[in-house]
């Protein structure tokens, strides 16, 4: 079956090699070559190349055979024992200018296409195709929101199971094996972040063997994929009543949150909901967050747009971002709440629907 956004993709991206006055590109990222074609599954090896008129997938017999079902928008060129292989295409395509993504082509192979296209002007590119992919369809809208729904009926499971003298990497294991039985391909990453007492400082802490206990504020920060399609979130879980401390900093950062999320617009600098949620904790705390308030989500965990103090990116409908700040105190403890959200016409959408108010979350 043909993919129904592959012909809008690629047409996508010849407007974007017309603006940057290139004749072709070559495509080498796995997950780009994923989004282009359309084909999900096991194509791990290979290119693509595609100029304003052609579009080709180059690979290996191991995947010939799928390939002529799975991509039928591209031409199929095997690459076999000929050495001349890519010299022989190049003529072909008649072209001097070649794009290649810049973040990805490993130094080794770009020598090798230099070598056999020869008079080829190979350009680095960066983000081109990663542009593209920020602005989401509906499809891939409605993976996103599964992929969210799978995270939330963990935290939901794991608020009525988690106990004292489980250790953290118990908690993580626990909320792997629910979301695989929920339809979960594979965590987002390895190990998730169950963070105890004094190691939920640590922003990227991986669950160890430290047990929890009554009294501690337990960071969870977790992700699976759904049909290739990422969720990243981040609760706090408090057993036992809070203390003040505790309380005050989990309201901080959780204003802070909304805060930010109130700047998820289309239109706007997506540079002002780090901004924003910043020079909130920044007047309240000395120990307000270091790392980018958020980061796109889709193909991948972390992908464009950039939600930082520095980006010049501005939203478009179609985004999905997380929203993230925290507040880390070394030796006491941190507080992280995450949500992935939705630009829409009419505003910011929170795919991400955990509770998080304080009685809500402690235990």
């Amino acid at each position: 079956m043909q993919h129904p956004s592959v012909s809008s993709r690629l047409k996508s991206l010849r407007d974007q090699l017309s603006q940057e006055k290139l004749e072709a590109i070559l495509v080498s990222s796995t997950i780009n070559r994923h989004y282009l074609t359309g084909w999900m599954g096991d194509f791990e090896s290979g290119y693509l190349l595609i100029t304003s008129k052609k579009a080709f997938l180059i690979t290996d017999s191991r995947y010939t055979e799928e390939a002529v079902e799975k991509a039928p928008h591209f031409e199929l060129r095997e690459v076999g024992l000929d050495e001349k292989f890519w010299t022989k295409l190049f003529l072909d395509l008649g072209c001097s200018s070649v794009g290649f993504e810049a973040n990805d082509l490993a130094f080794a192979e770009l020598k090798n296409f230099k070598r056999q296209g020869r008079g080829i002007n190979f350009i680095p590119t960066v983000n081109l195709i990663e542009r593209l992919r920020a602005v989401k369809e509906k499809g891939e809208i409605q993976l996103l929101q599964r992929a969210a729904n799978i995270c939330d009926q963990a935290f939901t499971f794991i608020l009525k199971n988690i106990k004292s003298g489980q250790t953290e990497r118990e908690v993580a294991w626990e909320m792997e094996k629910f979301m695989r039985e929920k339809g979960a391909q594979k965590p987002a990453w390895d190990p998730f972040i169950v963070a105890a007492g004094e190691n939920s400082s640590r922003v990227h802490y991986a669950a160890g063997d430290q047990k929890i206990k009554k009294g501690n504020q337990v960071l969870l920060d977790w992700g699976c994929y759904y049909q290739s399609y990422a969720s990243d979130i981040s609760r706090v879980i408090f057993l036992g009543t809070p203390t003040e401390k505790q309380s005050r900093v989990y309201d901080l950062v959780l204003e802070a949150q909304r805060l930010g999320i109130e700047q998820v617009k289309a239109g706007k600098l997506t540079k002002l909901v780090d901004l924003a949620a910043r020079n909130f904790l920044v007047s309240k705390s000395k120990f307000s967050f270091g790392h980018s308030v958020g980061h796109g989500v889709g193909l991948q965990v972390h992908e464009p747009p950039r939600v930082n103090s520095k980006a010049k990116e501005r939203f478009a409908v179609g985004n999905v971002v997380t929203v993230e700040p925290g507040i880390y105190e070394p030796l006491w403890g941190g507080v992280r709440i995450e949500d992935m959200v939705l630009v829409t016409e009419s505003g910011p959408e929170v795919l991400t629907k955990s509770p998080k108010r304080l009685e809500e979350i402690t235990i």
